[in-house]
């Protein structure tokens, strides 16, 4: 999976098993950027946090090592966000691509900001937030990568220990 490194070998989950698992963890909380920021959605394994930003493992990922940027403050249009924070968010999500090249050795990182234009999904927020994704397969496609159709995939708790870790030696 991952050039030059041994990797741990996440395990592959469906769709409908991860949808099911985020409905559990997030409850009624109306953002799921939110609630993540404020732990009301599961574990959180924590890479870098100011008062404006939280830098994570996201729990369900298409490629293993990947990083969500969240910054903290609900803002769900380009036209709220704050310029100064949506900078530091890049910054952010630049320096995290950096450590998981360095970390991770893919052969490519997809930094992508993404949400819903439908409201309030499962697996979507609405809320601003930067996906770094470490790409490993030369055939890998941003269908293959923004799509959940082939599953996602979860670690157990030393597996996400081990990745923080890795990722913290170099941040």
């Amino acid at each position: 999976m991952v050039r030059g490194t041994v990797a741990a070998v996440p395990t592959l989950i469906s769709r409908a098993a991860a949808l099911d698992r985020i409905r559990a963890e997030r409850g009624e909380a109306p953002c799921l950027m939110c609630a993540i920021v404020e732990r009301r959605a599961g574990a959180v394994w924590v890479l870098h946090e100011d008062a404006e930003h939280l830098v994570s493992l996201p729990a369900y990922v298409r490629r293993w090592g990947q990083i969500l940027v969240t910054p903290k403050a609900h803002v769900t249009s380009f036209l709220e966000a704050d310029p100064a924070s949506w900078a530091r968010s890049n910054a952010l999500a630049l320096h995290a691509a950096r450590v998981a090249e360095r970390v991770r050795r893919p052969r490519r990182i997809y930094l992508a900001s993404t949400g819903s234009s439908a409201g309030e999904l499962v697996n979507c927020s609405v809320h601003l937030h930067i996906h770094v994704i470490p790409l490993y397969d030369p055939d890998d496609k941003p269908t293959d990568i923004f799509s959940w159709q082939q599953g996602v995939y979860v670690g157990e708790p030393d597996e996400w220990e081990a990745l923080r870790r890795e990722y913290l030696a170099a941040w």
